[in-house]
């Protein structure tokens, strides 16, 4: 199936049409007396959210995320985090907002390149949105990806992040978890016009930059509102701990623009429009250049450099149904219309002098219907959602002689398309007062599309075309065992069909790989089980989840034995049966109304079959880049009025020792031996001058360590002050 603008433009007057003829049905009567009274809970909750933002948070904060609508966090059978806007406006990316939550581990490939591994997994078996709409798309690939980093952390009110399988209701492939940003929205309606401006700057002295936020928001009475705004950054090159001092070429900076407007069309119905830019320029992959920073014996790249350009644009409608009644039985309908655009320009340059260009264009079209239907069996979320890739890839090679060649296709397969078609549906039931069943399905249907393919063996151009079909299922079980503790368990699939990135990349992977096109590849499959309990009582807070995924048909790449241009020629093949499993825990104690301690712990182990040569023999290893065990232990304070607040706090992860072969391979990137750990201090602190007005100031890595993460291509930053204000007037 193909998109033309013809079909474009009649799907956006077909939307609109359909708001128009819901806005003549009735004259408009403001915000709903349900949205009043959640916009207000926000509103008290916000102070409290801004001054203190720690790891644990709150059990009884509203998340939506886990089941499409709202609901305690308390109450929901999964393994739920929220992350605010204290966290996200001191942040330099909104994956680095993420670092501390148990069961996530970041890897840096460069400063600018962050990739998040959730409960192990990264990349395209972890699921991005925006206001649910998904960032991921075919060209994903399964190691570490720098795409997260588009989403202005400035531009949201807050992430919320539900581990494991979110399979069910956003998308077969969403196998670590899904996490959904959730943009700022205008709040406080009334019955004049009103409007605020907003400015948030943030320094930060280890690479020296300045960072910030522009923002316009307003209502024109009940019945509209919008917010404005314009973020970006400048970063120069990172100072390291200990001895190390700077890493040169680490510089780049970024700069994005957002728009939300809201519109209430009558007492049931609601209009939202969302626009946002985001781009990201001059991110150079150090590691594999001469600039890059040996450490504990890691590898020099030959490069002279490796600079990376992204873009990313969105453009969203969203079409809001309550209490509807339709036919005795749909209450509520939610419709999304969406284009999502992600591009990526590298400019290789090599130590003999040659240089490539190459990069993608992916224009996504969506399209989502969801209905909710209260009945005697219970609330039944149901739906479809469809969304379609048109991909462009070029790539130009000049030789040491200036003399340029155009290949066939870029980084993935040129003019390819790939349809991702899903059918949902998830009901929730209320079997006695202390127990809810949660069950859901989903039907998928994904297929790919590439006309301009190299060949690996002959160079020529071929084609690939291939679909998959698949139903996956989810079981979730939540017990209220006493007032203040609720047990929950859990039986998730996932399904992940092979994208173009699968079935056609042709680029440079790990340290020293070319990925080539290998068609054929059948889709992943996983089963995860999970358990977990949520406690508050007498001011202690805690979460402890215990997870365990069985893999089958993990893809995976396999070395041929050839030699391209230095680098080791690697296919992608479906490996055999593994597992992961692990342990998630959050605990915090209100020792009085004053002072807290919390910590985090996070453990992982898992192993997969895979073919660590060239020989059709494949052996049991340990899963590739497992993160280590690791954690958080502190001290919180606060004045009574949640004006001030200040916290100290260690972040540790043990050596990471147990490597796979494609680990002991990735040498710029992984010390002979394994990654040592390391501890960190940590310390934050926050004032509210006035109600617009608000303070922040951290200072991460006290003690100045020289440490990286776990397959990362640079060091973290040594002693860095962070300081901010945030103000509205």
């Amino acid at each position: 199936m193909q998109y033309t603008s013809k079909t474009l433009l009649g799907a956006i007057a077909s939307f609109f049409l359909l708001a128009s003829v819901i806005l003549a049905q009735g004259s408009p009567r403001g915000l709903r007396e349900a949205e009043r009274q959640q916009a207000e809970e926000l509103r008290r909750k916000e102070a409290l959210e801004l001054a203190v933002d720690d790891v644990v948070g709150t059990l009884d904060t509203i998340v939506v995320t886990a089941t499409r609508h709202d609901e305690e966090l308390f109450d929901s059978p999964f393994h739920v985090t929220v992350t605010g806007r204290d966290k996200l406006r001191r942040a330099r990316t909104i994956q680095d907002s993420l670092k501390e939550l148990p069961g996530v581990h970041l890897q840096r490939t460069s400063y600018g390149q962050v990739s998040p591994f959730l409960r192990g997994f990264t990349g395209y078996h972890t699921l991005m949105m925006i206001d649910g709409i998904r960032l991921n798309n075919s060209v994903l690939r399964s190691g570490p990806n720098e795409y997260w980093g588009l989403v202005d952390g400035f531009s949201l009110d807050r992430v919320e992040a539900v581990f494991g399988p979110g399979s069910v209701l956003y998308g077969s492939d969403a196998v670590g978890g899904a996490v959904n940003a959730i943009p700022l929205r205008r709040r406080d309606y009334g019955p004049e016009n009103s409007w605020d401006r907003r400015v948030v700057l943030r320094y930060s002295s280890a690479e020296n930059s300045i960072s910030g936020r522009a923002q316009v928001s307003g209502n024109i009475g009940e019945d509209f509102g919008f917010v404005l705004g314009a973020s970006g950054g400048a970063f120069s090159d990172l100072n390291a701990g200990g001895d190390l001092g700077r890493q040169d070429a680490t510089n780049y900076h970024n700069y994005f623009a957002d728009g939300r407007f809201d519109i209430n069309l009558n007492e049931h119905w609601s209009l939202g429009i969302l626009a946002q830019l985001g781009r990201v320029a001059n991110v150079n992959r150090v590691h594999r250049t001469v600039d890059g920073v040996s450490f504990h014996g890691t590898t020099i790249g030959s490069d002279l450099s490796r600079d990376f350009d992204w873009e990313r644009d969105l453009a969203a409608a969203f079409l809001d149904g309550y209490d509807l009644n339709l036919g005795g039985f749909v209450d509520e309908i939610h419709i999304r219309l969406s284009w999502h655009r992600i591009a990526e320009r590298q400019k290789r340059r090599r130590g003999d002098g040659r240089v490539n260009d190459l990069g993608f264009d992916v224009d996504t079209f969506g399209v989502a219907v969801e209905f909710v239907s209260d009945t005697a069996l219970g609330r039944l979320t149901y739906g479809v959602d469809y969304y379609h890739d048109e991909v462009d890839s070029f790539r130009t090679d000049t030789n040491a002689l200036g003399q340029r060649t155009v290949r066939i296709q870029g980084p993935v397969g040129d003019d390819a398309s790939y349809d991702l078609l899903g059918l949902f549906a998830q009901n929730e039931i209320e079997i006695s007062n202390t127990v809810n069943l949660i069950v859901g399905g989903r039907l998928t249907y994904a297929a790919a599309d590439a006309d301009a393919v190299e060949d690996p063996l002959s160079g020529g151009q071929i084609s690939l075309e291939d679909d998959w079909l698949n139903v996956i299922g989810s079981v979730r079980v939540n017990w209220r065992a006493a007032n203040e503790l609720n047990l929950y368990a859990g039986v998730s699939q996932a399904f992940r069909a092979p994208n173009l990135s699968d079935l056609s990349r042709l680029d440079s992977a790990r340290s020293g790989e070319l990925e080539v096109p290998s068609p054929g590849i059948d889709p992943e499959k996983f089963l995860s089980l999970e358990f977990g309990a949520k406690l508050r009582w007498r001011g202690f807070t805690g979460t402890a989840a215990y997870h365990y995924t069985v893999i089958d048909d993990l893809v995976i790449r396999q070395p041929t034995g050839n030699i391209i241009d230095g680098e080791a020629e690697v296919i992608k093949r479906n490996g055999g049966d593994g597992h992961l499993q692990g342990v998630d825990l959050s605990l915090r104690y209100d020792l009085d109304d004053n002072w807290w301690v919390f910590g985090t712990f996070h453990w992982l182990d898992g192993q997969a079959e895979t073919f660590p040569t060239s020989d059709p023999v494949s052996r049991t290893e340990v899963i590739s880049r497992l993160p280590p065990l690791g954690g958080t232990l502190g001290l919180g304070w606060k004045t009574h009025d949640d004006r001030l607040h200040l916290k100290a706090w260690a972040l540790a992860a043990d050596r990471q020792d147990r490597l796979s072969t494609r680990d002991r391979a990735d040498t710029s990137r992984i010390p002979p031996g394994g990654t040592p750990g390391y501890i960190t201090l940590n310390l934050e602190g926050g004032y509210r001058i006035d109600e617009g007005t608000d303070v922040f100031l951290s200072i991460e890595n006290l003690l100045d360590k020289n440490y990286r993460t776990h397959g990362s291509g640079l060091q973290e930053p040594g002693a860095n002050l962070i300081i901010g204000i945030d103000f509205k007037f």
